[in-house]
């Protein structure tokens, strides 16, 4: 069906000041913004993450999507009843983000988590995280690599293996995926509402759907933003949200 107007995906922004200017800014990654653009026939929109002054429970009902990105800050810790504190940090959208994530499942909204969104969906609904997974026995250094060169810090570093007929796995049409890894938190309890979709050799979990969930919803610990015109399975992964949201915005 042709639509003159497309479809809306809300990311909300990230908040951080520059010291070199003193400045602070509401902004998200341009990797994002381009993946919406070049990967599916939606229109991104920034919100800034105000919780003590916008309704947003309000304003998501005028959107057809959501997109919770990456972003160099931890989710702080006494949200998920620990002590550990990782900077940076960004209070502003943990106290955005984590109380609209049960409202967007309970309206049905299309929902893909993307690294600090795959945590914070996990934390919201329960669960809890590794500070510095890295740390933990057993487990393998799951951060960039040192090097400021882009195609090095996003290039694959892992396999992810898919959870037997799990819906990833249907998804991607094989057993494992490569991935990128630019992560420092990971999880440790997975919340009760959550099913594991894609595991690490080392068993971090790093992808998650909702149990009995008729809407759309995929959590992703890696970062397929960067690939969603290149890598097979991530044009998949944004193919898949694409068709949610359209549909989602003809049937609401």
């Amino acid at each position: 069906m042709y639509r003159q107007n497309k479809p809306l995906v809300a990311i909300f922004a990230d908040v951080f000041t520059r010291d070199d200017v003193k400045r602070t800014y509401h902004a998200t990654g341009a990797n994002y913004v381009n993946a919406l653009i070049n990967s599916t026939d939606c229109t991104p929109v920034i919100l800034p993450a105000t919780a003590e002054t916008e309704n947003y429970k309000v304003i998501l009902n005028r959107f057809d999507g959501v997109l919770l990105t990456g972003n160099l800050s931890n989710v702080y810790p006494e949200f998920y009843n620990k002590d550990k504190v990782v900077e940076p940090l960004d209070l502003n959208r943990d106290k955005t983000v984590l109380p609209l994530i049960e409202h967007i499942f309970y309206k049905k909204i299309p929902l893909l988590g993307i690294c600090r969104g795959f945590q914070e969906v996990n934390v919201a609904l329960g669960g809890s995280l590794h500070a510095d997974i890295h740390d933990v026995p057993g487990r393998m250094d799951h951060r960039a690599p040192k090097s400021e060169d882009p195609d090095i810090q996003f290039g694959k570093q892992h396999e992810v293996y898919l959870t037997e007929d799990g819906k990833l796995h249907k998804l991607a049409g094989r057993e494992s995926i490569e991935v990128n890894s630019l992560h420092t938190q990971g999880i440790d309890k997975l919340a009760d509402p959550l099913e594991i979709e894609g595991i690490a050799k080392d068993e971090t979990v790093e992808a998650i759907s909702l149990k009995d969930y008729k809407g759309y919803f995929y959590g992703v610990q890696w970062h397929p933003e960067t690939s969603s015109t290149t890598d097979d399975f991530s044009k998949k992964l944004f193919g898949s949200f694409n068709d949610a949201v359209q549909t989602f915005s003809i049937e609401k």
